[in-house]
């Protein structure tokens, strides 16, 4: 909260900038959004009415938990002197307000429904929808909280309330603020100094295990389902999601071939996963991995198959974690970082890039981030075993 006399160390600084200058900062009403304005007899009409100070973007100055900072200070300052020379010089210094016919808290829960239905109607994977929707209400729930209305410079206020601007969660919140202000209508403003850094946070279980053999964890895991789970997404590299749709029977009549056919749930559309190393399967009891779905079932977008799915595997892979720990493994390992850790064994085995990231119904550039993130170490080990095994001439 702004400290005890603030505002009027704001009045009187102004006053020695501008003189005379009959006005005051003040902070608007609650259901206008708490911003900062300048209030006086605008209209000489002995009248006390109002001008809402805007920032260099064009955005109103917000009442935030603390006290201006020093730019908003400043901005705020020249804001308020170019209008009371306008004044002063008997110029139209006209600022229409807009009249709010619906407090602040109702319309923060039209804007809300709003984006919520624009999340539930995009496309992507269940947990990603979960994710975003959880974000979605924790931003109106911080409005609300504050007696803010939503715009772009709030927005980036709870963004990065208490985040750092290199995370993961930085990048979802302010993709969520975006969302929010587009599909309500408000002009959507990132400064270059609010923008999401590159995550410099790695897996700590990939930075660990990458170059480790995966088949050696297998046997720590004692339940078949969650151990067949394992086997199947660390030697196809697949979303957890897409093990129950591989199309098992084929590949089992087929004589088990290094290459199986699956539908991806999050990309909507079949892809083929290349199993690398195909031993790996050697002996998979193909009906742990099926699940109860049928196909039909599986290939439709129903939000209660979604749900089922990911309690599902999320069971799995509590079982697969309790083992892995209490078999000494330091780091706790995700399905992603199976995941992660297939794209990077790809790459350094000399497999494709593009025909990794098809395997894994992925893009390449997201094959090449997480290869640049976590495969330096993987690379460097394999130039060095590339030239040892090379036989060099004598001289």
């Amino acid at each position: 909260m702004a400290k005890p006399g603030e505002l009027a160390a704001l009045s009187a600084e102004l006053k020695t900038k501008v003189t005379p200058c009959p006005f005051n900062f003040e902070w608007s009403s609650p259901s206008q959004g708490k911003r900062l304005i300048l209030c006086g007899d605008w209209n000489r009409q002995g009248k006390r009415t109002s001008r809402t100070l805007q920032d260099s973007n064009g955005q109103p100055i917000p009442k935030g938990p603390r006290q201006l900072s020093t730019e908003q200070r400043l901005t705020a300052l020249e804001a308020a002197r170019r209008l009371v020379k306008l004044y002063l010089e008997g110029s139209a210094a006209k600022q229409r307000r807009k009249r709010v016919t619906e407090p602040s808290s109702t319309l923060l829960v039209q804007q809300r429904r709003s984006l919520v239905q624009m999340i539930r109607e995009r496309d992507g994977g269940h947990g990603a929808k979960r994710k975003h929707l959880r974000h979605a209400w924790g931003l109106f729930d911080w409005l609300e909280t504050r007696n803010c209305l939503l715009d772009s410079a709030t927005s980036l206020n709870w963004a990065s309330d208490g985040i750092e601007r290199n995370t993961d969660n930085y990048a979802d919140r302010l993709r969520i603020a975006e969302w929010a202000c587009q599909i309500n209508g408000i002009h959507w403003i990132l400064p270059p100094n609010k923008r999401a850094k590159k995550p410099e946070v790695k897996r700590p279980f990939v930075e660990a295990m990458v170059n480790a053999d995966l088949s050696e964890l297998f046997a720590f895991v004692n339940d078949p389902e969650a151990q067949a789970f394992l086997r199947v997404i660390t030697a196809t590299g697949c979303r957890p999601s897409e093990v129950p749709c591989f199309d098992w029977q084929s590949w089992d009549q087929a004589g088990r071939p290094n290459h199986i056919d699956g539908y991806s749930r999050k990309q909507k559309r079949q892809f083929t996963s290349l199993i690398h190393p195909l031993e790996w399967l050697d002996g998979l009891d193909i009906s742990l991995v099926r699940g109860k779905w049928g196909k039909e079932e599986l290939e439709r977008d129903d939000e209660v198959i979604a749900s089922a799915l990911t309690k599902y595997y999320s069971r799995l892979l509590r079982l697969a974690q309790r083992d892995l720990k209490a078999a000494g493994l330091e780091h706790r390992p995700s399905w992603t970082c199976f995941r992660h850790l297939w794209t990077i064994r790809a790459e350094v085995d000399g497999i494709d890039r593009r025909i990794g990231a098809l395997s894994q119904a992925h893009s390449v550039k997201m094959a090449s981030l997480v290869y640049l993130r976590h495969g330096q170490k993987a690379q460097v080990l394999a130039e060095a075993k590339r030239h040892a095994s090379m036989h060099i001439p004598a001289c």
